[in-house]
């Protein structure tokens, strides 16, 4: 099966034996997803899922940031329509699709990791954190609410205490509070990533693919309770990106 066709010019992918990468190329915007860019990844992780040789999804990215979140542009030009009927935006629609899937993932983070490039962290089996990383989800200070299920899954991740401090104070986490934490999985100088993440990933693609799948599963956390929070959440998240207060912040942000 042919790897799907990619539209958005800054997803690329690279199939490395049983294991499929799926790069973030948007470097000189740090990695700012984009409508296009979440429905190229939803392509790449559900044909992660329907092929048989591959085993394994690592999600990487280039330069120096992982992922500055949401393109803010996105937001502004958002038509509150789409969103009233309860449609998922693309980047729920992206984590479905992580939740959907009984294979590894496995994710390396170097530089910013803002917003959803926080929150899709959640949604990896194994995160692998440069250095350099600095976890952030700035949504309170853009008036916003949580998204992607963070609302639960952090508190049950890192503690009441440690979510709020993300969700609430909008304070910034490095990679060394993000392991102690239990946000990432391992920690690696800056050059050694890459390579780090691939071995890693090599490493799982060894493993059973069914006792994986199966591992999977019964590590998951209630998957109806995580997709109800994400409604929930939805619904808050597009009433506050409507509103004039976060419209306004939207504007002063992209006047920075």
């Amino acid at each position: 099966m042919p790897s799907p066709a990619l539209s958005s010019g800054h997803v690329r992918a690279e199939e490395h034996g049983p294991v499929l990468h799926a790069i973030l190329d948007r470097a000189d915007k740090l990695n700012a997803l984009t409508h296009a860019m979440y429905q190229d990844l939803t392509r790449l992780v559900e044909h992660v899922g329907e092929r048989q040789d591959l085993h394994v999804l690592l999600i990487r990215a280039r330069g120096r940031a992982f992922c500055a979140g949401n393109d803010i542009s996105d937001f502004i030009n958002a038509d509150p329509a789409s969103r009233r009927d309860g449609t998922l935006s693309p980047a729920m629609v992206l984590v479905h699709a992580l939740m959907a899937l009984d294979k590894p993932v496995v994710m390396a983070v170097q530089g910013n990791a803002t917003g959803i490039g926080t929150t899709m962290l959640l949604h990896a089996d194994l995160v692998v954190a440069a250095e350099d990383a600095r976890f952030h989800t700035a949504f309170i200070n853009l008036g916003l609410v949580p998204e992607a299920g963070s609302s639960l899954l952090l508190p049950a991740l890192i503690g009441r205490q440690n979510a709020a401090r993300l969700l609430l104070a909008g304070d910034t986490f490095n990679a060394e509070e993000a392991q102690q934490m239990g946000l990432v999985a391992y920690r690696e100088p800056v050059a050694a990533l890459e390579e780090t993440a691939a071995a890693l990933a090599s490493r799982l693609a060894e493993k059973p693919p069914a006792a994986m799948a199966m591992t999977k599963q019964l590590m998951r956390l209630s998957e109806q309770a995580i997709k109800a929070q994400i409604e929930r959440e939805s619904a808050m998240f597009a009433e506050r990106m409507f509103s004039d207060d976060t419209r306004a912040r939207f504007a002063r942000f992209l006047k920075q």
